[in-house]
């Protein structure tokens, strides 16, 4: 315990006494400071604690001292006693009689320690009583002692507080004084504890508690917890017990239930376990039949639909779901849930629709890279390709125009050689389904192939293709005058290396010219 200094004044003109006293051992965490004096009132002072004042013989003068400031210890003889009138004797605090050898050293000493005992029993008990006060009025919550009735003894000032009573007020009173609750009310209401210490008692363990109080400044809801006060003999002499107030937790909580239930996006909190503590009605949504709870962990759920319906998209993973035979696009990411410690108290997790977004950015794509007219590729669509498969073995380019075009339009409009450039592009797709095709503009083509073929194989697919567009145009009056003429060049590298893009365009649009110059209708391969 703390360590106590006891002063010790003795009146006595007989050496025996202090002899005593310097022959007994100090009790532990304790020391002396003893002075002998002729008269008291020379070393005595009312402001003392955690002293004693020794008076050896008959006198009409002992001092009257608080139990708490100092002792006052009279010794007498036997002899002595029956002289000293009553009251008298009624101020001392201790007696120490002596048989008529006035001064035995042994009995002086047992005197002498218990004395040092008992004074430094009452300085322990003095300060485990600030120490245990300072405490309790040092926390912001709810502290009590009660007795078994259910009267408080003891409260803290966080008590005071929340009453508005001070500790004296408080003292030895219940429930319909302390928070200004008539009778009637209490008996009938469930906002107060009621019979929560008798239940505490008759389980005589610490129970948790929910209450609701009505205070003057509102309803507050606090969480209590109860205990009983058990004896050493095992018997209940009252209760104690600590309230915390939660009520502003509680709105923060309902509030943040008001904010994700308003979110326009599915969330779910999860816990370090991996459990949903907390799911949006928009997650409901899109998962209608998922019921999260303690039997299903979210995290293995989770888990299980990234693996079976999520697609990675560059730093972001999308989830593809299927609602009314239209896809579902959600956007996933997460985020740890970390306090003020740095540690980490769970997962948020959010789930966004963004099906309207990649449709929109879809068509937008489609947009910027085909042909509006035909639906095929576009010239940008092309280049991006070609520099995509620029690494390829073997690059195949064919390109090739409609010969007497310009007469279909003059001679039936725009409109009718739109439809020839929009057939065109059907037979090309028949005939090259594998390939990449590509309108450049007007009525100029692109076919590009980036797969192992040899120049037989490649001029029979570019005579099919001449055959099959010739069948076509001559079965269409207003397109019998037209035809077809291509050429072609390929390029094959070493791996490692990449294909002169330009270079094979250049070849391939000279292998065309070449056929237009020869008499249209033609194939030319340029070596």
């Amino acid at each position: 315990m703390f360590l106590n200094q006891f002063k010790i004044i003795i009146q006595s003109g007989s050496p025996v006494v202090e002899e005593a006293v310097h022959a007994v051992a100090l009790p532990e965490d304790s020391e002396v400071v003893l002075t002998t004096v002729d008269d008291y009132h020379k070393a005595w002072n009312e402001n003392m604690i955690d002293a004693a004042v020794i008076i050896d013989g008959k006198t009409d003068d002992l001092p009257e001292v608080s139990r708490e400031k100092g002792l006052v210890v009279y010794l007498l003889s036997v002899d002595e006693m029956g002289a000293v009138r009553q009251e008298q004797l009624a101020k001392a605090d201790m007696l120490w009689v002596m048989p008529k050898e006035r001064y035995q050293k042994d009995l002086l000493e047992i005197y002498y320690k218990k004395l040092l005992l008992f004074m430094k029993d009452v300085a322990d008990n003095r300060k485990q009583k600030i120490c245990f006060n300072t405490l309790i009025d040092s926390l912001p919550d709810l502290i009590w002692f009660k007795d078994r009735k259910g009267a408080h003894l003891i409260v803290n000032d966080g008590f005071c507080g929340a009453v508005e009573k001070t500790k004296e007020q408080i003292y030895k009173k219940g429930h319909y004084y302390i928070w200004d609750i008539p009778k009637e009310e209490y008996e009938q209401g469930d906002y107060v504890c009621l019979e929560s210490e008798d239940i505490v008692m008759e389980a005589r363990k610490t129970c948790h508690f929910d209450e609701n109080v009505k205070t003057k400044s509102g309803m507050r809801l606090f969480k209590t917890y109860k205990s009983p006060l058990i004896d050493a003999d095992e018997e209940i002499f009252g209760t104690c017990g600590f309230a915390h107030d939660v009520t502003e937790l509680q709105n923060i909580s309902k509030e943040l239930s008001i904010v994700l239930s308003s979110l326009p996006f599915a969330v779910v909190i999860e816990d370090p376990r991996g459990m949903a503590i907390s799911v949006n009605p928009e997650f409901l949504k899109y998962f209608p039949n998922e019921r999260l709870g303690e039997k299903q962990s979210f995290a293995d759920w989770k888990q299980k639909l990234l693996e079976e319906r999520s697609v990675k998209n560059g730093e972001s993973i999308e989830i593809e779901l299927k609602g009314g035979g239209d896809k579902i696009v959600l956007k996933y990411r997460e985020a740890p849930v970390i306090d003020i410690f740095g540690e980490v108290l769970g997962k948020i997790d959010i789930f966004q629709d963004i099906t309207i977004e990649k449709k929109f950015g879809e068509q937008t794509l489609y947009a910027a890279t085909t042909d509006f007219l035909t639906g095929l590729n576009n010239r940008r669509s092309l280049f991006r390709y070609l520099d995509d498969k620029k690494s390829c073995r073997q690059m195949t380019m064919i390109t090739l125009d409609l010969d007497n075009f310009k007469q279909v339009n003059d001679m039936y409009g725009h409109k009718e050689g739109d439809r020839a450039l929009v057939e065109t592009a059907r037979l090309l797709k028949e005939c090259f389904p594998e390939d990449f095709i590509a309108r450049l503009g007007g009525d100029e083509f692109i076919i590009v192939q980036i797969r192992m073929i040899t120049r037989d194989e490649l001029q029979k697919e570019v005579g099919h293709m001449i055959e099959t567009m010739h069948a076509y145009y001559s079965s269409d009056v207003r397109f019998s005058r037209m035809t077809v003429s291509a050429g072609a060049a390929y390029s094959i590298i070493e791996t490692g290396l990449d294909h002169e893009i330009e270079n094979l365009i250049q070849r391939s649009d000279k292998a065309l010219y070449k056929a237009k110059e020869s008499g249209k209708a033609k194939y030319v391969f340029l070596e």
